[in-house]
Parts: C-alpha cells; sequence; structure tokens
C-alpha cells in the first residue's frame, strides 16, 4: 500500500505541474504568434497607400492555418442565391493566397458552410444586419496536434434587394476566413457596404501573413 500511495503521489504532482506549466506554455506561444502577425500588419503597406490596415480575427491568428478551405451550402440555401457564395469564392482564389475547393472538409481539413437566415429589422437594414460570418477555430492536442478552422459564413434573406450581392458575401466569407472589420472604404471589410467586388492592397496583406507560409 505505500508504494502504490507513493506512485499516486507522485503521479499527482506530476499532473498538476503538467497542468501548471504546459498550458500556460502553450498559450505563451499562441500570444507570440498573435503579437507578431498583428505587428506584421501594422507595418506600412508596400505600395504606399494612405489607408488603414485590414486587421485580423485574433482566434484565427493564434496557430498557423493551412490555406485551403473545403466549402459546401447548408441544405436550406437557395438555388438562386447559391452563384453569389461561387463569387466570392471565385474573388479569393483569385488572389492566391488561399484555396477554397468546393466539398465537405475530412478530419483535419478547414471547412466553410454557407448558409442562409430571414432577420427582420425594424429600421433600414445596415451591413451587419445584411450577413453573418466568422471563423471557428478548433485546436487539437497531443500527438500529432494541429488547428482547423470550421467557418461559416451567411446572407440576410430579409433584405435580398441589399444584402443577396457578391459585397456582402465577400465581406462575410473574410469573416470566416480571418479577416475583421477595417476603417477604410476601400477594404472590402468596411462595416458598411461600399459595393466593392474585390479585395484591397490592406486586404490581401492580412491574407498573406495568415496564410502564405501555410501551404
Amino acid at each position: 500500500m505505500g508504494k502504490r500511495r507513493l506512485l499516486l503521489v507522485v503521479m499527482l504532482v506530476g499532473l498538476i505541474g503538467l497542468v501548471r506549466w504546459g498550458m500556460p506554455q502553450n498559450f505563451g506561444f499562441s500570444m507570440m504568434r498573435v503579437n507578431r502577425v498583428v505587428h506584421q500588419l501594422e507595418t506600412r503597406l508596400p505600395d504606399g497607400q494612405d489607408q488603414a490596415g485590414t486587421p485580423v480575427e485574433k482566434i484565427a491568428a493564434e496557430h498557423p492555418l493551412h490555406r485551403t478551405y473545403y466549402y459546401h451550402f447548408a441544405g436550406s440555401v437557395p438555388v438562386n442565391v447559391r452563384p453569389i457564395f461561387e463569387e466570392a469564392v471565385a474573388v479569393y482564389n483569385k488572389t492566391g493566397l488561399v484555396k477554397l475547393v468546393a466539398g465537405k472538409p475530412q478530419q483535419k481539413q478547414n471547412g466553410i458552410t454557407f448558409f442562409t437566415y430571414h432577420k427582420e429589422t425594424s429600421t433600414a437594414p445596415n451591413f451587419l444586419e445584411l450577413g453573418e460570418g466568422g471563423p471557428e477555430i478548433r485546436r487539437y492536442v497531443g500527438l500529432g496536434s494541429y488547428t482547423i478552422n470550421r467557418a461559416r459564413a451567411g446572407l440576410n434573406l430579409a433584405h435580398p434587394e441589399a444584402g443577396i450581392r457578391a459585397s456582402v458575401a465577400i465581406h462575410e466569407l473574410g469573416h470566416a476566413i480571418g479577416l475583421e472589420h477595417s476603417k477604410s472604404r476601400r477594404s472590402i471589410m468596411y462595416p458598411l457596404d461600399q459595393d466593392h467586388e474585390r479585395l484591397s492592397a490592406a486586404d490581401q496583406k492580412t491574407l498573406r501573413v495568415l496564410y502564405a507560409q501555410n501551404g
């Protein structure tokens, strides 16, 4: 009994040490990466344009993400709306910084679900009510640890004339893969719809920092 108790004490001490020291180290690594990404994005754009940089969704910057995403449509997405999402996909694929492929993701692959919803508003709709989007980061630790993004991007069917358009879909897809709201009207990530259908230099810089080195 004495040896068994001693063994249990040693295992308990080791477990406490793992929780106490292992988790902060992992958290520290994550914050170091976030700070590095943010620092890179704060540097002046190479073409000298006087515009605000496009911020990054910090949760998407904590761990390296693979640049390839597999996307599919939720069953409720109307057939006539799907081409709008496809236009947004084409815009991002054209940059060469991310690769969006039709299909459902496997266990260790990034995925995007396109969806639609219906939300009435009592006042004139603003951009934030025309769509929803964002990353869903999943971190698996242990032997062969990995991080994936199971993101979502959606359009509000309650405002078809204002919201069912490529500019809104591009904006929401941007959120899904890690872009945050920008203060620049040139950016697709400006909070109010500017009817842009391409990414600004700042938008592309953020994608480059997040994905260019992650195959």
